[in-house]
């Protein structure tokens, strides 16, 4: 339990790798870190494709907003939801499925369990780490990966040996993200919160949540692209 505790206060992303393959051996441990992690109903409705093709990850790295790290990576995890392989086993039973926005949703909260997971194993490995979110424009990655209908690429995990030694970033105040028996005045946390941006923080939301925001052109495009994997909304 120390070593898991000590490999949480240290982390920082990393995002300059040196070209040292992954052992298979390794990214099998990595691999089984996720497999065992908790999941709804023991579905596990996910797949992780190991990318390690030059070419593809070059691809890859275009696509999520020209990422080198992911394309300087000798290793880049993609979780993917997964409900074609449950489609294709219930259609054996004779039964018709639809994945529904609850199925989606449940597939996502284990698919960030089971990343987390295989995050904390390759750092305890040795390997940095940096986790990829694909959800603004994820069409292109699914495209990429050649992913069937409900399926849809939710994060990849970038793993390689570091280059570089990041100390951790900032985060909240413990007292804005936890509270006893009820939720505790927003108001409060607000100002705890907005101590940790400092002077960043319009520019942030702004650019968050604002109408000419990063998520406004993403949510269309996820939106598109759910329908077109053939979830149903």
């Amino acid at each position: 339990m120390g070593c898991i505790l000590s490999a949480v206060e240290r982390h920082a992303s990393v995002r300059k790798y040196l070209s040292d393959p992954v052992p298979e051996e390794d990214v099998e441990r990595i691999l089984e870190a996720s497999r065992r992690a908790p999941s709804g109903w023991n579905l596990q409705p996910y797949t992780v494709i190991a990318v390690r093709d030059k070419a593809k990850l070059r691809e890859l790295a275009d696509v999520v907003g020209g990422q080198e790290h992911v394309a300087q990576a000798p290793l880049l995890l993609v979780y993917v939801v997964d409900y074609a392989k449950v489609v294709e086993a219930a259609e054996l039973l004779g039964l018709k499925l639809q994945p529904s926005l609850v199925n989606l949703y449940e597939a996502l909260i284990d698919v960030g369990i089971a990343a987390g997971w295989a995050a904390l194993a390759a750092e305890e490995l040795g390997y940095g780490v940096c986790f990829i979110a694909l959800y603004s424009n994820p069409c292109p990655v699914a495209e990429i990966l050649q992913l069937p209908r409900y399926t849809i690429p939710a994060v990849a995990l970038t793993v390689g040996k570091p280059a570089e030694s990041p100390q951790p970033r900032k985060r909240q105040p413990l007292e804005t993200l936890s509270d006893s028996d009820i939720y505790s005045p927003a108001a409060v946390k607000a100002e705890a919160l907005l101590k940790v941006y400092g002077s960043k923080a319009p520019t942030l939301f702004r650019h968050l949540f604002g109408p000419e925001g990063y998520y406004q052109v993403g949510n269309m495009l996820l939106r598109s692209c759910l329908e077109k994997q053939g979830f149903q909304l």
